[in-house]
Parts: structure tokens; C-alpha cells; sequence
């Protein structure tokens, strides 16, 4: 038998990266984790990485890319090709933009940017603007049969664009540090709902939040009128902080005042075509709830009008209340108590008193 021929001519065919072992699905996947512009920027590694990013289950447009691209029309242009040039049979699960590197945004088009990202039938969208100005979105509701998750931050959200009942599988909404000027916030699907230093001001009437499969809830931090909120027969959990600076105290409505009232306060309730005394208007939605956060203001005359006809809070089993309700004669905590006949666990969330 002859012995094999030796020879130093090397392999055909040679491996050229790490990565030529791995699937395309799983490299596309690994792309998802970069910054946008350094993803396109493979298509310059071989023939193979040509059409990959193009497809990439994710995309982050981030601080990252901000030195490269300068200037907002650059972003504009830059954001308007990577969604233009996406492989349109390719799903966006998740859509990331932070903007944190930009102090003014004006002539950004983060509606347009959100509307291209329904179109690729995104998951989970994220839009974070931390500009001086807030950017002002286009009033008309938003439409998407595949978005689950969406966060919005530092933006003017106008007119119809709360309205989400043409997203059907909607179920986390974050909004932070946002202008709410809707007269409603409107989801069938919404389970979780997040509002955090925003301002609300439509009108200087409440805004209305409708959402009847809600299961947890948290308003925190935010100024403008105190929101109705509409029967939630499903809410496990609730978070609602609120002080002063969400209504005009009325020494006259405290007092149980009649309709010769003209403060603020009193304009706001006529103007829901309701009895001042016979509605509740946040404890209301708030009454299914298994586990609720309450710290408010002792002069506040919403919850001083909801303690007066307080629904029973058949669920509750833990609550949490700050000092507001230790005033005027713990009135509001025995309120509280009277109304919740099945409650487990009370806490009170006492204030520090420095005496000199």
C-alpha cells in the first residue's frame, strides 16, 4: 500500500472569522446586543455579514452612537435608513432608543421613528429623550397588533395618542417624566401601568385612566390635576403617591361648601357633570385592590371628598398609609378601617419631627 503524499498546500477553503461556525440566527442575535451603527458597520467584515444586521431581532439606537452622528438631522437620516433598509419578513422583537447625549432635540422625529417600528411589528419599544424641551408626538392613536411593551420618557404626548385600543396586546405601559394633555388614557389589554413625574393637564380637567384589566398600577410623582380612575376589577397591586401640588387646597370645599364655590377645585368637579360629594374619583378604581400604597396630603380635597362616600375595599389585605391620614382626628384612618373588612396588614408610614 503506497504511503499517504505529504504536502504543505493549505485547505481549499479556510474559516474567516470566529463566527463562520455559528448559525445566522444566533449571530443576528449577537448583533442585537450593539449599539445600531456599530451593527451596520459589520456589513463591511465579508460577503456573509452584507445582510445580517438587517435582520437582527433587536435594535438600539443609544448614547453610543451619538458622537458619530453629530447632529439631529444626521440621527434623522441615520434612524430613518436602518428601519427603511430593514428585511421587512424580519420580526423586531425589541426597539431601543436613549438619547441621553442629545440636550436639544428639535426637528427630531421620534413619531415617525415609533410609527416605522409598528411596521416591523415590534414587541417591546422603548423611547427615551432627555432633551431640555420636550419632543411633541403626533395626536392620532397608535396602531399595532404586535406590541406588548412600551416606554415612553421625556416626551409631549398630545390629544388621541393615550388612546390604545388599537393595540389589542398592550399590557406594560411605562410613561416617565412626560406631558400627559389627553382627557383619557384608554386600554382594554393593559395590565401594567407605570406613571412617574409626569404632568397632567388637559385642559385642567381630570384625565380619565380606563383600563379594566389592569392588575398593577403606580402614579407617582406627578403634578397637574388628580386623574379618575374607572372601575379596575382585576387590580392586585397599587402604588398611588400624590401631595399639594396635584390640586388647590379650598378651606370652603373642606368645609363641605355649597355650589357658590368658584376655586379651582370646584370649577374642575363641575365641569364632570357630577355630585361633588357622591362620586369617588380615585378610590373608586382603586377599591378591588389586594395590596395598596396610599401617601397623599392631609389637604387634599379629593381624597378628602372619596373618604365621604369610600367604597369597601373587599380584597385589600395589605395597606400602607403615610401620616396624611393621622389628621383631622385620624378620620381618614378610621375611615379606612371601617371599609376594609378583610385586611391583614396596616402599615403607617410616619414623618421624622425635629424639635428644637
Amino acid at each position: 500500500m503506497p504511503e499517504p503524499r505529504l504536502t504543505n498546500q493549505a485547505p481549499t477553503e479556510r474559516c474567516g472569522d470566529r463566527f463562520c461556525t455559528l448559525p445566522d440566527a444566533v449571530v443576528q442575535h449577537i448583533l442585537g446586543f450593539l449599539p445600531a451603527l456599530d451593527a451596520v458597520r459589520t456589513c463591511v467584515l465579508g460577503r456573509r455579514w452584507r445582510q445580517l444586521w438587517r435582520s437582527a431581532p433587536r435594535l438600539r439606537i443609544a448614547t453610543a452612537d451619538v458622537p458619530a452622528l453629530r447632529f439631529v438631522g444626521s440621527l434623522n437620516r441615520f434612524i430613518r435608513q436602518v428601519l427603511l433598509l430593514r428585511d421587512p419578513g424580519a420580526p423586531l422583537d425589541e426597539c431601543e432608543f436613549d438619547l441621553r447625549g442629545y440636550s436639544r432635540l428639535y426637528g427630531s422625529c421620534p413619531d415617525l421613528w415609533i410609527r416605522h417600528c409598528t411596521m416591523h411589528r415590534v414587541q417591546v419599544l422603548q423611547v427615551r429623550l432627555y432633551a431640555e424641551e420636550r419632543v411633541k408626538l403626533a395626536g392620532w392613536p397608535l396602531i399595532s397588533q404586535c406590541l406588548v411593551r412600551f416606554e415612553l420618557h421625556g416626551l409631549d404626548l398630545e390629544e388621541s395618542f393615550l388612546d390604545f385600543s388599537s393595540c389589542p396586546v398592550l399590557e406594560d405601559l411605562k410613561i416617565t417624566n412626560c406631558l400627559l394633555d389627553a382627557d383619557k388614557i384608554l386600554s382594554r389589554s393593559l395590565k401594567h401601568l407605570e406613571i412617574t413625574g409626569c404632568e397632567l393637564c388637559w385642559q385642567f380637567v381630570p384625565t380619565q385612566i380606563s383600563a379594566p384589566s389592569l392588575i398593577s398600577l403606580q402614579l407617582d410623582d406627578y403634578v397637574g390635576v388628580t386623574p379618575i380612575l374607572e372601575s379596575m376589577p382585576l387590580l392586585e397591586k397599587a402604588s398611588i403617591k400624590l401631595g399639594q401640588n396635584n390640586e388647590e387646597y379650598c378651606d370652603f370645599c373642606d368645609n363641605r361648601g355649597s355650589g357658590e364655590c368658584t376655586c379651582d377645585m370646584c370649577h374642575i368637579y363641575d365641569n364632570t357633570n357630577v355630585s361633588r360629594n357622591s362620586v369617588c374619583f380615585l378610590l373608586g378604581g382603586l377599591s378591588r385592590a389586594t395590596h395598596l400604597q396610599l401617601k397623599a396630603s392631609s389637604e387634599m380635597v379629593t381624597f378628602k371628598r372619596d373618604m365621604r362616600c369610600c367604597p369597601t375595599f373587599i380584597n385589600l389585605k395589605t395597606l400602607l398609609l403615610d401620616d396624611w391620614c393621622l389628621a383631622a382626628d385620624l378620620c381618614a384612618l378610621l375611615g379606612f378601617l371601617k371599609h376594609t373588612p378583610n385586611l391583614e396588614n396596616l402599615i403607617l408610614q410616619l414623618c421624622k419631627v425635629h424639635i428644637l
